[in-house]
């Protein structure tokens, strides 16, 4: 009788250890999820970075370490602390400018970065038949698949540049690419990409990616493309794939934006 008590003492202890551990980690995880208040890893840092570049060192401090404390193993984290000893550099050698210079690097080789992945894996443009802003079934299709791409990446916004190639004068041109990056930008939000997120940009014929005159040619120049925009710049330098590297400099020094570059890879 008494090794029966002596049993369901042990066996009530060992339950009340498991349940205290099975609660333990799901307290942490509230806790977590309180400290985020919602925010992704990808938010906390833009905003830190933002922070820090807008000179308010306090309020970047006070994210890197939420992100840090929330996201520890993220590859937002590891930036996050690259950020914080810079900022930490800057009390102690008063170097400024080269934290921030430091700082809207990062953010310019992020943004490129997004850019990239954005590219290879959803594409960033669609094409359209010759004078024409109606999206076919594969540019549906594709775009579908860029508002699902940016929806869990919300620190991103874009802006959806339009280009008309198609043998009438310029007036007629700017209107179609209007038309064209209107279209797109129309079914990203019916996609469920917030409308705030997004600009268009109609440049007519101003910013080809093909220079030639044959049809075939002039048609790689019918599309609207869904460039992500600069961290730090909602309307950046749009410089196209064919520009030199010279161009692309003069371009960022005259504008104090950063120009992007991406490969035609949708038909």
């Amino acid at each position: 009788m008494y090794d029966l008590r002596s049993s369901k003492v042990v066996i009530g202890v060992v339950s009340a250890v498991f349940a205290f551990m099975l609660a333990f980690p799901l307290t942490v995880v509230a806790q977590d999820d309180d400290a985020a208040n919602g925010e992704t890893a990808e938010e906390l840092l833009v905003d830190g970075m933002d922070a820090a570049a807008d000179h308010a060192d306090e309020s970047a401090r006070r994210l890197f370490n939420k992100l840090i404390a929330v996201f520890p193993t993220s590859p937002e984290a590891s930036r996050a602390r690259s950020a914080l000893l810079s900022l930490d550099g800057d009390s102690e050698n008063g170097d400024r400018a080269a934290v921030r210079a430091a700082i809207q690097a990062e953010a310019a080789e992020r943004t490129l970065e997004y850019r990239h992945a954005f590219l290879v894996t959803v594409g960033d443009r669609v094409f359209f038949a010759e004078n024409s802003a109606t999206l076919g079934g594969r540019a549906r299709s594709i775009i579908k698949n860029q508002a699902r791409w940016l929806k869990v990446r919300p620190a991103l916004t874009v802006t959806v540049i339009g280009r008309a190639d198609d043998g009438g004068d310029r007036t007629t041109a700017r209107m179609l690419s209007q038309q064209r990056s209107e279209a797109v930008r129309d079914q990203l939000i019916e996609a469920g990409l917030d409308p705030l997120r997004i600009e268009i940009r109609p440049v007519g014929t101003d910013d080809r990616l093909a220079i030639c005159a044959s049809a075939l040619c002039r048609a790689e120049n019918r599309n609207a493309e869904v460039f992500i925009n600069d961290l730090r710049d909602l309307r950046p330098v749009r410089t196209s794939a064919k520009d030199s590297l010279a161009q692309r400099a003069n371009a960022a020094m005259r504008d104090g934006g950063e120009g992007g570059v991406s490969e035609q890879t949708q038909q």
